[in-house]
């Protein structure tokens, strides 16, 4: 398990250090000195310390160490505690000590999960953790950082990932910071066929990485009460806080209620909706080891077909799945969907039926 706030200051803010090895051969050592650490009556020296890490092949000065142990001891304190004796300094760790250790698997978890996220329209922000990713791919290659173990794993998807909108970076942090802080903020914001922006003084309430865009759960001066709106990040051109908190945010909200999801993910039915489907053998095949719903049943149906069973809200991902499975897949009930699906593919099938077989061109009104 990886927790944040107990990753050493290395992790939490830009390193002094420019080279980026450099930064991860710190973290590397960072590590192994607090598995050295030993309990109070077994308090060790910085010589000692020094030697341990020679031996696991690390090999820095003296100095150096002595840095290290002044940057662990104000980030863990009280866990990591010295004491004077003598001329030397003694040093060890209390039990209760989260240590900075990440397994070879934890690590490529890791690494796949910040892959997947540059892919989704989070490159920058994947950017800003390179000191923690860089750190990951250290573990996964036994401590030898400068190896590339990019060709071990990777983020696909048989679906077509369109690009991902540009979010201006300091416009994201303002939200975050906004977000993290409670208050408001004001925003340039560019509205779809709009030639001007306008200005909007809201009130984030949270933010949905989805598809390959970021949107932002908010309210704002002008929405209707009891609405809450969402705005993709890239429209946005400029955003600064305001500490004018007359905007007052919904009681106990929560990104994952029905009214945030409405207009998140165009989320229809706040309940879910019982499904009934006829699947062909191909598309069962597939459904029986990856499920659409938790409550998923399959049963065989004559000709060689499956009826298949389960809930889900009704939504436009809904709407975009089932459409997306062709001729494969029959909607049977609820009726207003099947009724939908029909409308739906008459309209494509009638786009297709402008070819005129005779000169294969392409007949358009």
């Amino acid at each position: 398990m990886i927790v944040l706030d107990h990753f050493p200051l290395a992790l939490r803010h830009p390193m002094s250090h420019t080279n980026k090895d450099d930064s991860v051969d710190q973290l590397i050592r960072y590590e192994r000195i607090l598995g050295l650490l030993p309990r109070k009556e077994r308090a060790i020296s910085i010589s000692a310390i020094h030697q341990n890490l020679a031996a696991q092949g690390t090999y820095v000065s003296i100095k150096t160490i002595q840095r290290d142990m002044a940057a662990l001891e104000e980030k863990y304190r009280p866990y990591v505690c010295y004491r004077k004796q003598g001329n030397a300094t003694l040093w060890w760790a209390e039990k209760s000590l989260s240590r900075l250790f990440m397994l070879p698997t934890d690590a490529m978890n890791l690494v796949m999960i910040m892959n997947h996220a540059a892919r989704f329209g989070m490159a920058a922000q994947v950017e800003n953790l390179a000191p923690l990713r860089d750190y990951a791919i250290s573990r996964l290659e036994g401590g030898r950082p400068r190896q590339d173990c990019s060709g071990k794993v990777t983020s696909n998807t048989r679906f077509i990932v369109l690009e991902p909108g540009q979010v201006k970076p300091e416009v994201l942090e303002v939200v975050q910071q906004a977000l993290l802080d409670d208050h408001s903020i004001k925003a340039l914001y560019l509205k779809r066929g709009a030639s001007e922006p306008r200005q909007m003084h809201l009130k984030p309430l949270g933010l949905s990485y989805q598809d390959s865009n970021i949107y932002l759960s908010c309210i704002f001066k002008g929405l209707s009460k009891g609405k809450i709106a969402a705005l993709p990040l890239h429209r946005f051109q400029t955003a600064e806080s305001d500490w004018d908190d007359s905007l007052e945010k919904p009681d106990n909200f929560d990104i994952n209620s029905f009214e945030a999801r409405q207009s998140l993910v165009s989320q229809k039915s706040e309940h879910p909706v019982q499904l009934k489907l006829r699947i062909s053998q191909a598309l069962y095949e597939r459904l029986d080891e990856n499920a659409l719903t938790s409550d998923q049943q399959l049963q065989p149906a004559a000709n060689g077909w499956w009826l298949m069973t389960g809930s889900l809200p009704l939504s436009q991902g809904l709407d975009l799945w089932l459409l997306s499975q062709g001729e494969h897949l029959e909607v049977l009930e609820p009726i207003e969907l099947r009724e939908q699906m029909t409308a739906s593919v008459k309209k494509m099938a009638a786009l297709y039926d402008k070819t005129d077989t005779t000169t294969q061109a392409v007949a358009y009104p």
